[in-house]
């Protein structure tokens, strides 16, 4: 048996993910950037920065009439990630490219084919530097700054799609000021971990070629005051209830 691995159950056993002790490991980011996306049957998705695959497989759970595509630069987090999509039985729903989202042109992946575009990017100062490789590029914002990254994930989105990132709430106003002119009807949810603490972390969701206003959300709480989770978040994390719609 193989120790360096676990295999952990997301949303209630519905989701199996093969993770590295050590390693990289899918967080509840995941969960709720799969829960706040809402694709109609049939449509297409891409998920940039895809890691164990977690975001991709969460979001099939509850849509499994979709097609997702991942995008992972690391060629040990893309093996990863298909070795998770046959855990799963999936391998018919989704499919990883093992390449850069800034890449202009990718194989087999056209550009503004993407009814949905999800990305849940690196996002530590660049200055924390992990000890283990991997997990420093998934984590740390260095080569790839968030201007860069987000305008790579647009190319992707289909006219009036929509585009749905997770990132931390003090780059906020950085990321409206890299979506404005380019989304609306965008939707801004506030996510606080635990009830009466600032929020940590923030999804915003944008569509593409359309004007409509933007809408602050009552976002989510995922503890309480003592510190137990909130039937809200229970819904989401255990039985992959969608976030908003």
């Amino acid at each position: 048996m193989d120790n360096s691995f676990t295999i952990d159950d997301f949303l209630g056993g519905k989701i199996k993910l093969r993770q590295p002790v050590d390693g990289y490991r899918a967080t509840s980011d995941a969960v709720l950037l799969a829960a706040s996306a809402f694709p109609k049957k049939n449509q297409t998705v891409l998920d940039a920065g895809t890691g164990t695959g977690a975001v991709g497989l969460c979001l099939l759970a509850r849509c499994p009439d979709i097609f997702v595509t991942g995008i992972e630069i690391q060629p040990e987090m893309a093996a990863l990630a298909n070795a998770n999509i046959s855990l799963n039985g999936l391998y018919d729903k989704m499919r990883i490219a093992t390449a850069d989202i800034r890449t202009k042109r990718i194989n087999s992946i056209e550009t503004g084919a993407f009814d949905w575009v999800v990305t849940n990017p690196p996002f530590i100062l660049e200055d924390q530097v992990s000890p283990d490789p991997v997990r420093d590029i998934a984590h740390r914002e260095s080569k790839c700054p968030l201007p860069e990254w987000i305008n790579g994930c647009l190319r992707y989105v289909t006219a009036r799609g929509y585009f749905a990132i997770i990132n931390r709430a003090d780059r906020l106003p950085e990321i409206l000021s890299l979506l404005y002119g380019k989304l609306g009807d965008i939707k801004i949810i506030p996510v606080w971990t635990k009830e009466g603490e600032a929020a940590k972390r923030v999804i915003v969701i944008g569509r593409k070629g359309v004007r409509s206003p933007a809408v602050l959300t009552a976002g989510v709480t995922l503890m309480n005051a003592a510190g137990e989770r909130t039937a809200e978040a229970e819904a989401i994390m255990r039985e992959g209830q969608a976030l908003l719609f």
